[in-house]
C-alpha cells in the first residue's frame, strides 16, 4: 500500500460499493465503520439517492449511530445527523425539466423526479413500484407537465432498459442547455443535474462543514457519477467492479468487489496499526 495519508472523514457510495448485490451491508463493512468511530474518524454516506430514503435505511442496516452525515442527490444536498440540519444546493427549475422531457419523450424511457422519499413519475406499474420500494421510495404517477409548474427539484432521472443506454447517450449528446448536465448513474439510469452538482462538489461542502481539508477525506465509489468524488478527495478508492473512468482517477482499486465487502477490508487494512 502507498504511503498513508491522515484521514479525518471516510465516506462511501452505496449501490455497487458499500452494499452487496442484494442491497445489504456485508458484516465486514459494518465492523469497519464501527472501528472508524473508535478512532475518532467521521463516517458518512454519499449517494445519488435522496437523503430522506437513506436515513431510514441506515437505521435498518444497524449503522445509524456510526453515521455522521449523508450527502444525497449526487452532491446536491447534505445532512448532518447530529445537528439534524439539511442544506440543498443548485436546484433545477421546472421549465428546464420539461425541456428535457420534451427532448427525450419519443424514446422508450420513463421520467421521474424525487421530492423527499416520493418518486413522481410519468409511468407507474407493479414492477416500477416494486423497484421504488427497494430504494425506500414511494412511487406516484402524475402528469409531470402539471407537476413541474413553478417547482424546483434536485434532478431529473430517466429510467429505461439497459440495452437502450447507447440510444439515450447518443440523444443526450445533442441536448445543449448550460443550465444542466447529464450522465449515466447505472446501466439503466441517466440523470440531469445543475452543472455545479456532482459528488466532488459534495465533498467540498462536507469538508467546509466540518472544517477539515478535503485532502483528509477518503471516499469509496464504483460508478461514473463517483468520478469527481474520487478525484477530489485525498484518498479515492474504486471497487474492483467499478467503471474504468473511476479506476482511472482513483488512488486505489480494490482487489475485492462490493459483493466481497471490499470497503470493509480496505478500511481495516488502511487503518491497521503498523
Amino acid at each position: 500500500m502507498k504511503e498513508k495519508k491522515i484521514i479525518t472523514i471516510v465516506t462511501t457510495d452505496l449501490d455497487g460499493t458499500f452494499l452487496d448485490n442484494e442491497k445489504k451491508v456485508p458484516p465486514i463493512n459494518r465492523q469497519a465503520v464501527e472501528k472508524l468511530k473508535e478512532k475518532g474518524i467521521l463516517f458518512g454516506i454519499t449517494s445519488g439517492r435522496p437523503i430522506d430514503t437513506v436515513r431510514p435505511m441506515i437505521a435498518d442496516w444497524g449503522i445509524e449511530d456510526d453515521v455522521s452525515f449523508i450527502v444525497g442527490m449526487n452532491g446536491g444536498a447534505i445532512y448532518d445527523l447530529r445537528r439534524r440540519d439539511k442544506e440543498d444546493f443548485h436546484l433545477i427549475s421546472g421549465d428546464v425539466i420539461l425541456e428535457i422531457v420534451d427532448f427525450f419523450k419519443d424514446l422508450d424511457v420513463h421520467f421521474h423526479v424525487l421530492i423527499g422519499p416520493t418518486r413522481y413519475t410519468d409511468y407507474s406499474d407493479e414492477k416500477t413500484r416494486a423497484q421504488a420500494k427497494v430504494f425506500g421510495e414511494i412511487e406516484v404517477e402524475t402528469d409531470l407537465y402539471e407537476f413541474m409548474q413553478n417547482r424546483d427539484v434536485n434532478k431529473l432521472i430517466m429510467h429505461f432498459d439497459p440495452k437502450d443506454m447507447p440510444v439515450v447517450q447518443e440523444r443526450a449528446s445533442h441536448f445543449h442547455d448550460k443550465r444542466v448536465v447529464g450522465f449515466a448513474t447505472a446501466d439503466n439510469l441517466f440523470e440531469y443535474v445543475d452543472p455545479n452538482i456532482n459528488k466532488g462538489f459534495g465533498m467540498k461542502k462536507i469538508a467546509k462543514h466540518y472544517g477539515v481539508p478535503v485532502s483528509t477525506i477518503m471516499a469509496f465509489g464504483d460508478a461514473p457519477n463517483d468520478k469527481e468524488m474520487l478525484g477530489t478527495v485525498g484518498v479515492g478508492v474504486c471497487m474492483q467492479n467499478g467503471a474504468d473512468v473511476c479506476k482511472s482517477v482513483a488512488n486505489y482499486v480494490t482487489d475485492l468487489t462490493n459483493d466481497q465487502g471490499a470497503v470493509g477490508h480496505f478500511i481495516e487494512d488502511y487503518f491497521k496499526e503498523d
